[in-house]
């Protein structure tokens, strides 16, 4: 990749809902050209906000992953090998995982990244999760920065682009968890994260404090 791709680089990314749409309209207003793609006629991903930016292009997930400099992935899990067959030959390019922040009933029977690179045989992938909007209930720190963004996965490659290309979402501060070893510790923490944010707003936040007998 040039320095072109750094700075403007086309963004395949497959999936509908909100988790697609968060990164649709930051690609989008950081510039970027993205090549939205997704399974089906599911076009939940769709809002009129983003049919209103000239640099996002709707089309099949062959043609995104074809044109695409790199590749997001933000269907269900469930979803993900169904996805992997459609995208072709991308071997040579970077793929991002980032199903972990979408919640479903079968996150735990899929290994979302084991099985695009499975199926696709791609050397470059990183699978990732943001704590952003989180923060406020755990604030994670290591060291003495809170941490914005954890990856986890074998590519040195994937995991320096995936930070370059963070900027644009406000993320600058990154935690590399290591390589397919850690991926069980990785799913776990992320569905515990997950259910901690879900029980917060269920439940008032006075109810988390142990009281003193």
């Amino acid at each position: 990749m040039g320095y072109r791709t750094f700075v403007s680089m086309k963004i395949a990314l497959i999936g509908t809902g909100i988790v697609a749409e968060s990164y649709a309209k930051r690609y989008l207003h950081g510039g970027h050209v993205v090549l939205m793609a997704w399974l089906g006629t599911d076009t939940t991903g769709i809002s009129s906000e983003l049919a209103g930016y000239d640099n996002l292009h709707i089309c099949s997930i062959e043609e995104a992953a074809a044109f695409g400099d790199l590749i997001m992935i933000a269907t269900d899990p469930k979803d993900v090998r169904e996805v992997a067959y459609w995208l072709g030959d991308v071997r040579r390019k970077v793929i991002i995982d980032s199903t972990s922040g979408i919640q479903t009933d079968s996150d735990y029977k899929v290994s979302t990244i084991c099985a695009i690179k499975a199926i696709t045989g791609a050397a470059h992938i990183v699978k990732v999760f943001t704590t952003r909007g989180y923060e406020k209930l755990l604030k994670p720190l290591f060291g003495h920065e809170h941490v914005q963004l954890i990856m986890v996965g074998e590519s040195k490659k994937a995991k320096e682009i995936t930070k370059i290309l963070s900027i644009n979402l406000g993320v600058d501060r990154f935690f590399d968890m290591g390589g397919v070893e850690a991926i069980p510790l990785f799913n776990e923490m992320t569905a515990a994260w997950r259910k901690l944010a879900i029980e917060r707003y269920r439940t008032p936040q006075h109810t988390f404090v142990a009281k003193e007998r």
